[in-house]
């Protein structure tokens, strides 16, 4: 009996330091990509809330990938890159910036139109960046000759919002 009332209280103690332990990973998320990008922490905090899809942030996997100030500029947008789960399944957000301080999420995307997510495979991690207002999210889908080939995705903005510009099958170092 004794040995079932300590167990019980060793399992009813783990969601908490489940929770703690993603509360210390987030600001550790948030002061890196702080000092990357010159962005307060904060900033990054909000970004990061608006950009997940789980309503209490003690129960939220995500983490920050990429977050790019620099590759959609031109129309003033920021582009976040989160990833959560087993497989690492990316979301691509982007926020335009009203100011130093204010941002607005303008667009988001899980998944490709076939429906499979933007998730690590067994030949490499998924990625997703911005160059010249596009953004291309590769997927590695297979090992050939020595290289990884992947499925790029690149959504450009067509005057409303973002959308499948087109994709393609590539290699690595291409």
């Amino acid at each position: 009996m004794r040995r079932l009332v300590i167990i019980a209280c060793v399992l009813g103690l783990i969601p908490c330091g489940l929770a703690q332990n993603w509360k210390h990973v987030h600001k550790a998320d948030e002061a890196k990509w702080a000092k990357r990008t010159g962005l307060a922490a904060i900033i990054i905090h909000k970004l990061w809330r608006q950009a997940s899809g789980v309503s209490d942030e003690r129960d939220d996997d995500s983490r920050i990938a990429n977050l790019d100030l620099d590759g959609l500029a031109g129309r003033h947008d920021v582009l976040l890159v989160t990833y959560a789960g087993e497989k690492n399944c990316l979301t691509i957000t982007v926020f335009h910036q009203l100011s130093d301080t204010n941002f607005s999420k303008l667009w988001s995307v899980e998944r490709p139109a076939e429906g499979t997510g933007f998730c690590d495979t067994t030949f490499g991690s998924a990625q997703a960046d911005a160059l010249n207002g596009a953004i291309t999210v590769r997927v590695p889908r297979s090992v050939a000759n020595g290289s990884i080939d992947y499925i790029a995705y690149t959504y450009e903005w067509n005057g409303i919002t973002y959308h499948l510009a087109g994709q393609k099958e590539m290699q690595s170092g291409r």
